[in-house]
Formats: C-alpha cells, structure tokens, sequence
C-alpha cells in the first residue's frame, strides 16, 4: 500500500511540473524613448503585438520557444500627436512595418537573455537583465535605432520633433517586457 501510494505521489509530482512554465495572460511591452538636454523619458507599448510560445517544464526552453511579432502602426504612447510623429517617421520611412523579437540564449544562473530583433530588415541582437516576480518574467534592455539602419528615418523624426524636443532627441530606446507565466 505505501508502495502504490508513494508511486501515485510521485507520479502526481511528475505530471504536474511537465509544464510548470505556461503562458499566464498577454504578453507585455513597454518601450521608453528620451528627449531634450534632460533626456526626459517618454514610454508607451505597441497595441497590436502577437505571441507564440510553448509551455515547458524548463524556463530557458520556455522562453527561447517565444517567437514575438509586433505591427509597428500600432505604436501607442497615449498622445495621438506623439504617435502620428513616430509612425509617419521613423516607422514609415523605413521598411520597418513589423517588429520580431525571439529569445535566442538565457543564462538562468545571472538571469540575463539575448534578444534577437529584427526591424528594417536588419537583425541585431540585445542583451537583456531578467527577473521572476509575482508570476511575471520581466526582462530589460536598450537598443539603438540607428544600429537598425534607420538613420535617415530617425533624421526626418528629429527634424520633425525638433520643437517638441528642444532641439535634442535620442537613438537609444530603452524596451522592456513582462511574460506573465503559471
């Protein structure tokens, strides 16, 4: 009797870590830009933003199962104006229409990823630091625009904000996501 009682607790223990990392909700981004002399932060999201993820009983292998697509024309920062100024620039005067994004590496041990992304057409990877609260992955990380051969789009955006940014507006962006997981 202990015998089959032991085997059915094991058995239990066994099938319920198979997947013991699930998607647990919708997939979060967040990007922050910066402008004027005091890098003011500006942050939003993109509201059309696809996931495809696979449930695993590893957390490296869940996250490099993710496959990531956001449409760039559903850039938000909840100012209408802000976000006509960034699609019809930066965005639209690239080949820049989709961003994808896929987790190519995890060190759990220092809790840091490689994000690959790809935009315009050009694929630069980003390391990224991670941590685990509260049922969410959150990693965090910087890119570059003009390391996407965006140059001449983020041209016709500072021009175009030169104004609103005191004539002072930034390449890097920093970009975040929370994977919310059960």
């Amino acid at each position: 009797m202990k015998k089959i009682l032991l085997a059915s607790v094991l058995s239990f223990g066994l099938l319920t870590s198979l997947n013991a990392y699930e998607l647990n909700g919708d997939l979060g981004v967040k990007w922050t830009g910066f402008k004027t002399e005091k890098r003011a932060a500006v942050s939003g999201t993109f509201n059309d933003i696809k996931l495809d993820i696979k449930s695993s009983d590893n957390l490296s292998t869940f996250l490099k199962s993710s496959i990531v697509t956001i449409e760039t024309g559903s850039f938000e920062s909840k100012n209408p104006g802000r976000n006509l100024n960034i699609t019809s620039t930066l965005f639209a005067l690239s080949s820049t229409k989709t961003i994808k994004g896929l987790i190519i590496s995890v060190n759990e041990a220092e809790q840091k990823l490689d994000l690959l992304v790809v935009m315009n057409e050009v694929s630069q990877t980003i390391p990224m630091r991670y941590s685990i609260l509260n049922g969410n992955i959150v990693a965090k990380g910087t890119i570059d625009v003009l390391d996407f051969n965006m140059n001449s789009s983020y041209m016709a955006f500072v021009k175009k904000c030169a104004a609103l940014h005191q004539n002072k507006s930034f390449s890097d962006v920093d970009i975040e996501f929370t994977l919310p997981y059960k």
